[in-house]
């Protein structure tokens, strides 16, 4: 794992604004018990935002669709690399699986939660990927050689998001077109009044 130094200095050379970050994250206002760890990940998150955003650009900058494609197998290896029977790498992939989808569903929500009026698209893919998540959650825990105690299989609640986004994706799919993409009410979508104000939020981040 890279030291904070070797965060601090590769953001150094990106000329990334670390002030801007302590700030929005407010970490210099909080009396944490781990005031060291959270700066290490407030700069790796930083880092691999801005990373993020670099892939990003290099694959939809790509010239044709021959270019992007070979730029997405140079920057993802591809399901070849996941093909190993080795456990403690299988469950190390499950990891990065379920890290990537907590990330994902945390981006998507704070989308949803500050789009007004919120969009019926947003609501939906919300919902299917706070369920994304706990799928992966439950799959992890179950590659561990002993699965921790704590761990409940709550399959129900994967089940209500699913039903959740169902409803939206239909009722949207079924409503005239406005230009706004906007939600529809919890009436006209036929979901609960839960399912119109958005996904249950969780900030568990379970990785083995």
């Amino acid at each position: 794992m890279a030291t904070t130094a070797q965060l601090r200095a590769a953001l150094a050379v990106l000329r990334a604004d670390t002030e801007t970050a302590v700030r929005q994250a407010g970490i210099r206002d909080r009396s944490g018990t781990d005031p060291i760890g959270a700066e290490h990940a407030l700069l790796a998150g930083l880092l691999y935002r801005l990373m993020g955003d670099d892939v990003r650009r290099s694959l939809t900058g790509a010239p044709d669709l021959s270019s992007l494609e070979e730029r997405a197998r140079a920057a993802g290896p591809g399901t070849a690399k996941y093909a190993s029977d080795d456990p403690a790498q299988r469950r190390e992939h499950c990891a990065r699986a379920h890290f990537e989808a907590y990330w994902l569903a945390d981006r998507v929500a704070g989308l949803h939660f500050t789009t007004a009026p919120p969009a019926a698209a947003l609501q939906a893919a919300a919902h299917a990927a706070e369920a994304t998540r706990t799928l992966l959650r439950i799959h992890c825990d179950s590659l561990r050689p002993t699965p921790p105690q704590s761990a409940e299989v709550n399959w129900e609640t994967v089940l209500d998001q699913l039903d959740h986004a169902r409803s939206l994706v239909r009722a949207a799919a079924a409503a005239p077109r406005s230009g706004s993409g906007t939600a529809v009410s919890g009436a006209q979508s036929g979901a609960s009044a839960e399912a119109g104000a958005g996904p249950v939020r969780s900030t568990e981040c379970r990785t083995p």
